[in-house]
């Protein structure tokens, strides 16, 4: 029996599969003592040139998303300048095919940057079918996250909801969004 090490690429797949949050529960203190030591101590380059894959139909779906200047956030229905609003896959993009990425219509909604895009994303909140939006019960465990749901999102019925869309809120259903864990 051996150990496979896997790369950062293989390693991001999995973690999507396994739609494990890379965030930590409670994150560690800070040791700002031991920042600067490891800042003065590092004699690296500070600055370092990086390639990165580019989503080729990103720009495609933006536009479809958002034909104008402005647009709705499809949680909190927030009508926002385009910078605020991010095409949000409903499915994670890692785990969509070839034809669900370039499903423009339907695999994408617009989230807003102003917490809806990472309370999705992170499985906070997702759409049930219907439209209305259902929140994680592991919510209330964050005050930050609850204040955030019942003043903006609890009790809305998502208008972005289709049957054409509704495969994909599926998958977010079943993938990402936080259920209770089991007794």
């Amino acid at each position: 029996m051996g150990i496979t090490v896997l790369g950062a690429d293989d390693s991001d797949t999995l973690q999507t599969y396994l739609t494990l949050d890379p965030a930590p529960a409670a994150p560690r203190q800070d040791d700002p003592e031991q920042d600067d030591k490891a800042v003065a101590a590092y004699d690296g380059e500070r600055e370092r040139k990086a390639t990165r894959a580019q989503r080729g139909e990103q720009a495609a779906l933006k536009r479809r998303l958002l034909p104008g200047l402005t647009g709705q956030c499809a949680l909190c229905g927030r009508e926002l300048p385009g910078t605020f609003l991010i095409g949000a896959h409903i499915k994670k993009r890692a785990m969509c095919t070839d034809d669900e990425k370039s499903d423009l219509d339907n695999v994408a909604m617009l989230a807003c940057t102003f917490g809806c895009d990472a309370l999705f994303e992170h499985g906070y909140v997702t759409v049930a079918q219907g439209g209305a939006l259902q929140v994680s019960p592991l919510a209330a465990a964050i005050p930050e996250i609850d204040t955030h749901i019942q003043e903006r999102l609890a009790g809305r019925t998502v208008t972005w909801w289709s049957p054409k869309r509704e495969p994909y809120y599926q998958w977010h259903r079943t993938h990402t969004f936080k259920e209770l864990p089991p007794a």
